[in-house]
């Protein structure tokens, strides 16, 4: 018979098994916390999407072009007509929509529904809408605190709304002019 021997392979090899599921544990750990991490952001950026296409869905679009006509003495712009586009499925409140129209002189600011008309719903909520913005000082200098757009000069339109994200252009007020006469700009 021989002699008993130690014989430490057996010992090592269990050392082996230990450390190996250790590491597994520990890299298992490591992975619920990346995934759970990763989970926690992916539901953050769905969230952030879901708010945005629900803003998005408010806008309140302005239609090209925009047009305007010329003063009696054609010098400077009498009126300008703004057509927007609203969401399909959505009623604007125009009464909230604030339209700011602006030159590096000076501003002026229209609110109300009697600046707005509807543009053939058929009985659906209005889609299209049209604002004719008068500029009254064009024919009568007597008018005061109200904006002169001369010719050539550049003129700021912007469209706020309490439940719709804000809308500008710029545009550029005709070079020559003849009275009465409307222009696309």
């Amino acid at each position: 018979m021989k002699p008993f021997a130690s014989d430490d392979r057996a010992f090592t090899g269990l050392e082996a098994a230990m450390v190996f599921i250790a590491f597994i544990v520990v890299a298992s750990i490591f992975a619920y916390m990346a995934l759970g991490a990763g989970f926690f952001t992916t539901q953050k950026a769905e969230q952030t999407v879901y708010s945005a296409v629900q803003q998005v869905g408010t806008v309140v679009q302005i239609v090209e072009p925009i047009m305007v006509q010329a003063g009696a003495s054609g010098d400077s712009i009498r009126y300008i007509v703004i057509m927007v586009r609203g969401p399909q499925d959505a009623d604007i409140d125009v009464e909230q929509i604030v339209v700011t129209v602006s030159t590096a002189e000076a501003v002026q600011t229209y609110k109300g529904a009697a600046f707005w008309h509807v543009i053939g719903n058929g009985g659906q909520p209005p889609v299209f809408w049209s604002m004719r913005v008068p500029l009254y000082q064009a024919d009568d200098p007597a008018i005061p605190g109200d904006l002169v757009i001369s010719r050539n000069q550049r003129f700021f339109i912007e469209i706020k709304s309490a439940d719709a994200v804000p809308c500008a252009v710029e545009r550029r007020a005709p070079a020559g002019m003849r009275p009465g006469s409307w222009y696309a700009v």
